[in-house]
């Protein structure tokens, strides 16, 4: 029965490669064409310290053909590219041990002027994710300003970080929602962590008791982009994101 609906599937719903956003041939059972499945670097085994969470998970490092998939979720409205990295998360959010009875789902806000997409990709990526989940998706506990700019148009390290703080404000009428719970917080691109970071205060100061970024991609640090080595943190078991200034930081201490 299942071999009859996904042939049906792919004759009457064509689909697309995330990557590339060709045409997969019929009856094609990966979802990656060839072309495109080698650069597609998996790093969801891997977890990323980052302030205010407990650990920060992404599925791929931002680059090559999921970069490019990203992009024409995000700008081009293509929903079969979010609904691809939505079931990625899903299943990595599958394996780890942090779901329990009192888990929600909370997707980190968009930006109040982007009127010209069909969807808000973070609440794309939730609603899907929670669904599959069946747990509680809650879009009104956070609110992202409207004086704050996009993060795409900070270059540096130091701007993300000053524009991410005090980004989002909390709607009090709606904190219960999360009073007690565990969150997974959820955005399509992590670079610094410094938007996370920043929402995951504010569902803090109502009442979350654990918090856990979840991604679909991380930006490659400057190291990670020469050989796609993860940067251990040096004071705890887990992983640290690692900006380009601080590179060299690391470098002279380990000298």
């Amino acid at each position: 029965m299942k071999k009859i609906f996904s042939v049906l599937s792919d004759i009457f719903f064509t689909r697309r490669c995330p990557g590339c956003g060709n045409l997969l041939p019929v009856l094609e059972e990966n979802i990656i064409c060839d072309e495109c499945r080698p650069d597609f670097t998996d790093i969801s085994d891997k977890l990323f310290y980052v302030s205010e969470l407990e650990f920060m998970k992404a599925v791929y490092l931002f680059s090559g053909p999921p970069r490019h998939g990203l992009h024409r979720f995000k700008f081009r409205n293509d929903g079969s590219a979010g609904r691809f990295f939505a079931d990625r998360m899903y299943e990595m959010i599958c394996k780890e041990k942090f779901l329990d009875t009192d888990c929600v789902i909370v997707p980190i806000p968009g930006n109040v002027k982007d009127t010209d997409r069909e969807y808000v990709q973070a609440e794309f990526l939730g609603k899907r994710i929670a669904r599959k989940l069946r747990v509680p998706f809650v879009c009104d506990v956070i609110r992202k300003k409207k004086s704050v700019r996009s993060q795409t148009k900070c270059r540096t390290f130091a701007e993300r970080k000053k524009n991410a703080e005090k980004a989002f404000i909390l709607n009090k009428e709606n904190a219960e929602k999360v009073n007690g719970k565990t969150v997974l917080l959820i955005d399509d691109i992590s670079t610094t962590g410094s938007t996370l970071s920043s929402a995951a205060a504010v569902l803090k100061k109502a009442g979350a008791e654990r918090i856990y970024g979840i991604c679909a991609a991380k930006t490659p640090s400057l190291r990670e982009r020469k050989s796609r080595y993860i940067i251990p943190y040096p004071d705890k078991m887990k992983m640290t994101m690692v900006n380009i200034n601080e590179v060299e930081k690391i470098k002279k201490s380990k000298d």
